[in-house]
């Protein structure tokens, strides 16, 4: 009867350990698994010979025996397996400023896109567009034209009085041959203003041919995708 009174062994408590909390648990984990990868993606480096060392956009520090493309304006160090820096490696001056021309580029040609996408619904409206703003110029060449076929034809009555003239062994007043001179005058800068309404004719059409095949690529495209 007394063996059964005796007291009972207390439980043993758990202890401090076991009761580690689940937090701090995952903390050790997520802190283990960076640095195991980190130290894979070290070993992979090392064991072909060439470890290099840089930094992503995020700050974040990765090792490798090659970068990735997207990286190469950066940064970076060559280090041996002492983890000692041999080399470093500053980006060319040049390339920086080449990938930010392109980077410019890019942006300007996304903002003309968007004009486009939102100034046009179809492709007609831009063939219409291009027949309004070369209609002036169409006009003002036709005026041109008008213009110089008067002053030809005031050049040759004017030639034809002096070839009489000569003919008949008379003396061309100086008054007509300055006025022969003045018309030859007024072709040739006729002529210089014809062919540049012409070449400002040409280079409207040319854009707004440009626009519409821009145009096309863009509605054919998904959104994002058109380069």
């Amino acid at each position: 009867m007394q063996k059964l009174l005796r007291q009972q062994p207390k439980t043993q408590q758990p202890s401090q350990a076991a009761t580690l909390p689940i937090q701090k648990f995952v903390m050790y984990s997520v802190y283990a698994l960076g640095l195991l990868l980190c130290t894979a993606q070290y070993a992979k480096a090392e064991g072909s010979g060439k470890i290099l060392k840089w930094k992503d956009e995020n700050g974040v520090t990765h090792y490798g025996d090659n970068m990735p493309s997207q990286y190469n304006n950066r940064e970076n160090s060559q280090i041996n397996r002492q983890g000692i820096t041999v080399k470093h490696n500053v980006p060319n001056k040049g390339n920086a400023d080449e990938l930010s021309k392109l980077e410019q580029a890019k942006t300007e040609q996304a903002k003309k896109d968007k004009a486009l996408l939102g100034a046009f619904t179809n492709v007609g409206e831009i063939d219409l567009a291009l027949e309004r703003n070369i209609q002036l110029d169409k006009i003002a060449l036709d005026n041109l034209k008008q213009e110089r076929a008067t002053h030809q034809k005031s050049l040759d009555s004017k030639k034809a009085t002096a070839a009489t003239l000569e003919q008949k062994k008379k003396t061309v007043p100086k008054d007509l041959k300055a006025d022969i001179a003045d018309e030859q005058t007024q072709i040739s800068r006729l002529d210089k203003n014809i062919e540049d309404k012409n070449a400002a004719i040409s280079e409207t059409r040319k854009r707004f041919e440009e626009d519409k095949k821009r145009y096309t690529l863009l509605k054919s495209e998904p959104a994002g995708q058109a380069q």
